[in-house]
């Protein structure tokens, strides 16, 4: 199966259909390339790359409305991000990445891929809050850490009707449940789904939430 087949395939596995594949793998080839120069990712070979890091990152595709503002949170190589702006052009992707090579590959992919849906910000997610806060329709991360973390960072990003969308492993729905039992009042749950990753098999969660908003009290 070439790398053409296999991103077909295995993104209709995941019910998108019409993949743009050229793009997607040109992205193949920059990871690749500079993969070998800089650690970017233990995924090295294309079919890992094209089943455990783009396939992956589109299975969120459809809980990203075309025209969303949409963060990424901890992007490293640029997952989901990337991959999102890619298959809809229509989405206002805003990456957020610490770590200094990191940024130069992502800023390099942006501009080799001619991605002008992208911003890419060199920062902690922590340290942006002020200046962007309650500007997204979605947030995400993929490899940030607990729902505990992920929903303490992305939060304050959230538009009043935003969401959370979270990737996790096989242990998503306990990671949730347990995260639920301790903070039972702060977010709504509003779906989730389990699905095995294409090829791979490996198991896949992926948890939609948002902040429970309370009015304010008015004095009399």
């Amino acid at each position: 199966m070439t790398n053409e087949q296999l991103l077909r395939e295995g993104g209709r596995r995941i019910g998108i259909k019409d993949l743009r594949t050229d793009p997607f793998l040109s992205y193949v080839d920059l990871l690749r390339k500079w993969g070998k120069r800089v650690n970017l990712t233990s995924v090295l070979t294309d079919r890992e790359i094209i089943i455990k890091h783009l396939i992956d990152s589109l299975t969120v595709a459809e809980f990203m409305p075309p025209g969303s503002r949409v963060l990424d949170i901890g992007t490293g190589a640029g997952f989901p991000g990337i991959p999102l702006s890619i298959y809809d052009s229509s989405l206002r992707l805003t990456l957020i990445e610490s770590v200094g090579k990191k940024v130069a590959f992502l800023k390099h992919a942006k501009r080799s891929l001619g991605l002008s849906n992208v911003d890419i910000r060199q920062a902690r997610a922590e340290e942006l809050t002020g200046s962007m806060s309650g500007r997204f329709d979605r947030v995400t991360s993929r490899a940030v850490g607990s729902i505990d973390t992920v929903i303490t960072l992305a939060a304050p990003y959230l538009d009043i009707e935003g969401k959370v969308v979270i990737m996790k492993g096989p242990r998503g729905k306990s990671e949730w449940e347990d995260y639920a039992n301790r903070y039972p009042e702060d977010m709504e749950l509003l779906f989730t789904k389990e699905l095995k990753l294409p090829f791979s098999g490996e198991n896949r969660v992926i948890i939609v939430t948002k902040p429970v908003y309370r009015p304010m009290e008015t004095k009399v």
